[in-house]
Formats: structure tokens, C-alpha cells, sequence
């Protein structure tokens, strides 16, 4: 048992490690280009293109789907005969 314990700990120890190299931090000229290339964000637009979306709320329509479902009716009941 102890001898398993150790064991797994290696192997757990291993996955985290390599889960880490999978990660990597960024340099100083990536983060300088990440950040010039980033497009500014005014307010007031952002808000009112959120708002036009919501408006598209509106416009929907309830679609009922049939539903083949052998024995069973619209609401997954057996069905009475």
C-alpha cells in the first residue's frame, strides 16, 4: 500500500508538470503586440449594440416540435388507453 502511495504521487507529480509546461507566460514584446493591436472599446457604442440586439427579442416565434417517441405523448407519459 505504502509502496502504491509513493507511486502515484510520481505519477500525479508528472501530469501537474506537465499540465504546467503546457501554460506559458508571456514576454515582454508579445504583451507590447497583444496590446497594440487591441481596438478600443467606446462605452456608448457597445451599450447600443447591446440594445439593438435586444430588441431582436421580440421578434420570435414559438415553434412546437414533434416529437416521435414510441408510447409516449407530449410529455413523456405512457400513453392511457
Amino acid at each position: 500500500m505504502v509502496i502504491a502511495s509513493f507511486g502515484l504521487s510520481t505519477f500525479t507529480q508528472t501530469k501537474y508538470d506537465r499540465q504546467d509546461s503546457k501554460v506559458k507566460q508571456l514576454d515582454k514584446k508579445e504583451a507590447l503586440q497583444i496590446q497594440k493591436n487591441k481596438k478600443p472599446i467606446d462605452l456608448r457604442e457597445e451599450y447600443f449594440r447591446l440594445q439593438s440586439k435586444e430588441s431582436d427579442l421580440d421578434n420570435w416565434e414559438n415553434k412546437r416540435i414533434r416529437r416521435d417517441i414510441a408510447g409516449l405523448d407530449e410529455w413523456n407519459m405512457p400513453l392511457k388507453k
